[in-house]
């Protein structure tokens, strides 16, 4: 089983490409759509008009769109991949060519004066990428962004190509009023002008992509949060590394776990694996099928080794914490006074609790004491957030 394209229906039902199907959740399982698709990656859309909502599955062969009952084959439609909607039009990207369907119409794509079809002019390279963002459609090639201004054939401009490109349809990302998209070991932002690179953090990631499987490189959203799933190193042929980014405070942190697809729904994201899991991220657990279902996953961090500013010896007293541990979830603190060394120490096992909590770790006075520095590794399972943390300690006097 290979689950090609997660999507969405008016943001509350899942649905997915799975092998050669299109399915729906419908409360209790997968059920099916349409069989008979060829099996690869695509891309799901919503279309509303004044009577009824589209879902749009496209994966470079097969087009076709659901209204909740009925499926319809998008006959006309050009067969790619890259499409979105904007102003009541399909918009669709082929090679050069920049293809829109008639107004309020999914299945019209010859209607003169009103289906149209343009091309990026001196773009460097073949279609990769295709999006809609603030009133405007937007063209990649691995070497050049061409933005479309306009709503209908008769006022259509395509501006002169700006230098830079995108590598993955699935690294393009709007989130919060800016647009997010992957350059060649660069992800930039758009929001008017020339794009701005915002990844210098993480360029040793981004430099070492494994580019003959750039196209997979997906992008997900939640909250404040940027998700970014890539095949990181020479012997990747899937995602196996996603890189977080709090869009809030400009901080990236990496995760040894790759997604081969996104889709937020409400307040929730999804991502699917190569091992064919759809996850709810950052939820704490397996949100897949089967037994793996609801099942609490292990996790982990480690701090850098912290001094205080200040070279002289130290005694760490207490630590002070806000938490959130709900029940059946795990939290333990582990500590070492090595810099890089695998030798952390268990130091408190905290006990979970149905309502936020104030922690207060006291230290025996026979550890952390006379120290250079020291770090702390925090491990558990299932859900867990820390809100606070604060030390108590005293510097040694020499």
């Amino acid at each position: 089983m290979a689950i090609h394209t997660l999507g969405q229906r008016n943001n509350t039902t899942p649905h997915i490409q799975v092998d050669t199907t299109w399915q729906r959740w419908n409360g209790s399982f997968f059920s099916n759509i349409k069989t008979g698709l060829t099996a690869s990656a695509g891309k799901f859309l919503e279309f509303n008009t004044q009577v009824k909502r589209y879902t749009i599955l496209v994966n470079g062969t097969d087009r076709y769109a659901y209204d909740g009952t009925t499926v319809t084959t998008l006959t006309d439609a050009p067969a790619t991949n890259l499409y979105t909607v904007d102003d009541y039009r399909l918009y669709a990207l082929i090679g050069t060519e920049l293809k829109c369907s008639a107004l309020g119409s999914i299945t019209d794509w010859t209607t003169a004066d009103d289906a149209d079809s343009l091309t990026l002019v001196s773009a460097k390279g073949t279609g990769t990428a295709l999006t809609s963002y603030n009133d405007v459609v937007i063209a990649w090639t691995e070497q050049s962004m061409h933005v479309l201004y306009g709503n209908d054939p008769y006022d259509f401009y395509i501006n002169d190509p700006i230098d830079g490109g995108c590598i993955s349809d699935r690294s393009v990302i709007e989130h919060r009023g800016k647009l997010y998209f992957l350059d060649f070991g660069a992800y930039k932002v758009y929001t008017g002008g020339k794009p701005i690179e915002m990844s210098q953090k993480i360029k040793t990631y981004l430099d070492d992509i494994n580019l003959t499987y750039k196209s997979k490189c997906v992008a997900g959203k939640q909250g404040k949060y940027i998700y970014l799933s890539i095949p990181y190193g020479s012997s990747a042929t899937e995602n196996n590394l996603t890189l977080e980014y709090d869009t809030e405070l400009d901080v990236w942190h990496p995760h040894s776990v790759g997604y081969s697809d996104f889709v937020t729904i409400g307040e929730h994201l999804y991502g699917t694996d190569s091992a064919e899991i759809i996850w709810e991220v950052n939820s704490g657990t397996d949100d897949g099928n089967g037994t793996e279902e609801g099942t609490p996953i292990a996790w982990s961090h480690i701090t850098g080794a912290w001094n205080n500013g200040t070279s002289k010896r130290k005694v760490i007293s207490e630590l002070y914490m806000t938490l959130d541990l709900p029940i059946g979830s795990t939290f333990l603190i582990h500590y070492s006074t090595t810099v890089d060394a695998d030798d952390f120490t268990l130091l408190y096992t905290a006990t979970p609790s149905a309502t936020e909590q104030n922690l207060r770790v006291q230290i025996p006075t026979s550890i952390l004491q006379n120290i250079d520095w020291y770090r702390l590794k925090f491990s558990g399972t299932g859900p867990f957030e820390l809100f606070f943390l604060e030390e108590h300690s005293r510097v040694k006097s020499r």
